[in-house]
């Protein structure tokens, strides 16, 4: 059993590096992907899977807000999503888009990059070395990052001196000695990178876990716009209490600006959006953060479902809160972390918080009922031990069916 509860969740990580103006003030971070909180390099193998893991990382776990503050997050974007503007839940306002050396700098990408700045992004292109047919480019980027490390600085000169004429700021990168930053000033560059100023800070966070075939059999309903409905989407969410953390911590995010508090899947769903939930589904599936979690994920299931089907057993008004707080009952469980500190992290009305930690109210009391017949515990009421074993029994068959059925 404790192995089970371990595969529910583990730790992300990433490193983030500053970037700092003349004043050695911070300007923003680039955002570095890591595959422990051990790793001292990125070590990508899938560069999209990478950019996906530091995004994820970045909505689900740690919060933009808490790695980047007010300042600008750059992060690496591989061709794959260069060409697809549409895919990556990301805010304009705060996110600079990489575009690395090796993008393939042809019309297709140029097109690509012209709807990102279209649509209010902000380009970086990253080991630059300019060239005259490389000039749209330039002339559609914010930023570009020259390695003084890779050039020297000779081929750094002329790389400064070729790109004086456009408006764009020059960030050096690999800045590892003080005669490289005094170097560079002297050119009147203005931002900088490097070990000089600051190795790459390794940031982690535990991660709930979320199963690939949820992803998948969401995705797929998602992408079948023709039978879309909120109920089948909410059938494919609910079942996997990690996703539903991750949907809730990413609804609590500055990114999104609610000032409401979700107290069902129903609405978190519609909160969302099917467009945003499209591409939220995407990021996560290439992540690839999957993990073996079937035993505890069929018991968070059925006390879920048992609370739900024991609130409708005795006629209580909005059933599917029920669910939640049975789901989220069991999120200490997914996280590792405190249950008042991770439901304290998502959208949640205080009244519903207390009613799963402190047991407080009606769905408190039902949680209480559900998780003590569980637990073969004593039940003081005959007529709440009838209905907990009625509804136990057919939250069984419940998860039973469903489980066969996905």
């Amino acid at each position: 059993m404790t192995e089970n509860i371990l595969s529910m969740h583990s730790n992300v990580a990433l490193a983030r590096q500053p970037i700092v103006d003349s004043r050695l003030a911070v300007v923003g971070y680039e955002l570095l992907y890591r595959g422990s909180e051990s790793a001292t390099q990125a070590d990508v193998v899938d560069e999209v899977g990478a950019t996906a893991q530091v995004i994820s990382a970045s909505l689900f776990e740690l919060g933009m807000e808490n790695i980047v503050g007010t300042n600008k997050a750059f992060i690496n974007f591989p061709r794959t999503y260069l060409l697809s503007p549409n895919g990556i839940p990301i805010n304009k306002d705060n996110v600079v888009i990489e575009v690395l050396e090796n993008a393939g700098f042809d019309a297709l990408l140029l097109s690509s990059l012209r709807r990102w700045v279209a649509a209010g992004y902000s380009i970086a292109l990253d080991d630059f070395v300019f060239e005259t047919k490389l000039t749209p480019f330039v002339e559609l980027a914010d930023y570009i990052k020259l390695d003084i490390l890779a050039l020297g600085h000779d081929g750094f000169h002329q790389q400064v001196d070729a790109l004086r004429g456009f408006d764009v700021k020059i960030i050096a990168e690999k800045v590892e000695a003080w005669e490289d930053y005094q170097f560079c000033r002297l050119l009147g560059v203005e931002y900088f990178q490097g070990y000089f100023f600051e190795r790459p800070e390794v940031m982690t966070s535990k991660t709930s876990n979320v199963n690939s075939l949820t992803l998948l059999q969401l995705m797929s309903s998602l992408l079948n716009t023709s039978s879309l409905s909120v109920d089948e989407l909410e059938r494919i969410v609910s079942q996997d209490a990690g996703l539903v953390h991750k949907l809730l911590r990413y609804l609590n995010s500055p990114l999104t600006g609610l000032v409401a508090s979700v107290d069902s899947v129903r609405l978190a769903i519609m909160l969302i959006g099917a467009d945003r939930l499209k591409s939220l589904t995407n990021i996560l599936l290439m992540s690839e953060m999957v993990g073996d979690k079937h035993v505890l994920l069929e018991q968070i299931m059925v006390r879920a479902k048992h609370a739900e089907f024991f609130a409708l057993r005795r006629g209580y008004n909005n059933q599917d809160k029920y669910f939640l707080a049975g789901m989220l009952s069991m999120m200490d469980v997914c996280t590792g972390m405190k249950l008042d500190v991770v439901l304290g992290e998502l959208p949640l009305p205080n009244e519903f918080i207390n009613a799963i930690v402190h047991r407080s109210g009606r769905v408190g009391q039902t949680l209480d009922l559900v998780e003590h017949y569980s637990h073969n515990q004593e039940i003081e009421e005959r007529q709440n031990l009838v209905d907990l074993k009625d509804t136990y029994l057919n939250a069984i068959k419940w998860v039973d069916d469903f489980l066969i059925a996905v």
